[in-house]
């Protein structure tokens, strides 16, 4: 996996996390979260391109981490909603920072096709 496709996907989601807080704060919906859209969209991106299992589990462990030691850390000083953007924003570029360093640990070959089942 490259680098720019790494910085190409994080900034997708760091647009969605942005977005979507945004829309959810103006509805005042606190219970709502686009974090598991993002998490949809980075496992369907993983099984179309990247299909490198040890990077996914170190990507999600990382961004898992990341994610609730952030909100944790963040919610009292700037409130649910930019605590909760800036979190999931930083977890999945921790995320996909992980998962390019292991994906090209590994030894895999770069825009390979994924391996069939």
């Amino acid at each position: 996996m490259s680098w720019s496709e790494a910085a190409l996907v994080s900034a997708a989601c760091w647009t969605i996390s942005g977005l979507g807080y945004g829309v959810f704060a103006a509805l005042d919906e606190p219970q709502l979260s686009p974090a598991p859209l993002i998490g949809l969209g980075l496992a369907q991106w993983f099984f179309a391109y990247h299909r490198c299992w040890r990077a996914a589990v170190a990507a999600f462990l990382a961004g898992f981490v990341v994610l609730f030691g952030l909100v944790d850390v963040l919610r009292p000083d700037l409130g649910r909603y930019v605590a909760d953007a800036l979190a999931t924003g930083a977890a999945s570029t921790v995320a996909l920072t992980v998962f390019t360093l292991v994906d090209r640990a590994s030894g895999r070959r770069h825009g390979a096709a994924a391996r069939p089942w």
